[in-house]
């Protein structure tokens, strides 16, 4: 074999790679948006948590909160990390186009979880919404990667 067929199958396989962190990501996201929305409408968020720093409101979420909202966060945070894969994902594909989505996207999942720790702080539907809008732009962030690398993920074929 010669090193430009390697090249392309490495490639494609980067490629591929980064189809499926973005395509994982939305089916997170999508569960996350489920799971925060039962819990904005029927979790009762514990008095201790009002007030609440970022560290201190995602611990008492884990630990303390409903289950809905425990498994929220622990989701919340499986899906920054991710988010990041999927950033390093991108720039190793070497699309500028696609690093800008993927950096969109992990931008997002931050001001989701900031905005969760925050509605965790002050039950205040701002912070609610603020995490749902986040997650719409998470999820057309990833959409776009999946839309842009359709077809790329194949090696070419001659």
């Amino acid at each position: 074999m010669s090193v430009a067929p390697i090249e392309r199958q490495a490639a494609a396989a980067r490629m591929t790679g980064l189809r499926a962190n973005s395509f994982a990501a939305i089916v997170i996201l999508l569960i996350e948006y489920g799971l925060g929305v039962w819990v904005n409408l029927y979790g009762h968020l514990p008095a201790s948590d009002h007030g609440a720093n970022i560290a201190t409101g995602f611990a008492q979420a884990v630990s303390k909160g409903p289950v809905g909202l425990s498994i929220h966060a622990v989701l919340g945070a499986i899906l920054v990390i991710s988010a990041v894969t999927a950033v390093v994902r991108a720039a190793l594909v070497r699309r500028p186009v696609m690093v800008g989505a993927t950096v969109v996207g992990l931008l997002a999942i931050v001001m989701a979880a900031l905005s969760g720790a925050s509605f965790v702080g002050d039950d205040s539907n701002g912070a609610s919404l603020s995490m749902a809008v986040a997650a719409g732009v998470a999820i057309g962030a990833y959409a776009l990667v999946l839309l842009l690398s359709a077809g790329a993920a194949e090696p070419a074929r001659r």
